[in-house]
């Protein structure tokens, strides 16, 4: 394998402080993915708002798709709530975008709690997560979370 392709695999980790390189993927999973492995930490709290928000919805995803809302609980409840604090920050969504966040994090806390799974809207938090993380290329200091997961 030349030096070029070998280098082209290795992923990239952001440093915590440069702005953040968006990579250029339309495949909104396959993005996700990336900006997962770019801004989330392996464990613990990301270092930035813009992988913290990443691993909220990521989590939040998996608790969904994967576990079937077997471990739903009040920190979830607490990561949607810092969800759309972070929609605040920086270059942050308009009003109307908000109110429609506000209603998609209801509605994610109400069937968490039900055990209920709708990938719908799953997708669109992270759909929105990406698009703030879009908004946001310079980095932001992470909220105080008053979760532990």
């Amino acid at each position: 394998m030349s030096e070029n392709n070998a280098m082209s695999k290795e992923k990239l980790i952001h440093d915590g402080v440069s702005p953040i390189k968006i990579p250029d993927e339309e495949d909104e999973d396959k993005l996700f993915q990336m900006l997962w492995e770019y801004l989330v930490p392996p464990c613990g709290k990301a270092q930035t708002a813009q992988g913290e928000i990443i691993r909220i919805a990521g989590r939040v995803q998996h608790e969904f798709s994967g576990n079937g809302c077997i471990n739903w609980d009040k920190d979830f409840h607490k990561m949607l709530d810092n969800f759309l604090e972070y929609l605040r920050l920086g270059n942050g969504f308009c009003e109307e975008d908000l109110k429609m966040a506000e209603i998609l994090v209801g509605l994610l806390k109400e069937n968490g709690d039900k055990g209920f799974i709708d990938d719908s809207l799953i997708r669109v938090l992270c759909s929105c997560a990406m698009t703030w993380v879009k908004q946001n290329s310079n980095v932001i200091e992470p909220l105080k979370a008053e979760y532990t997961r």
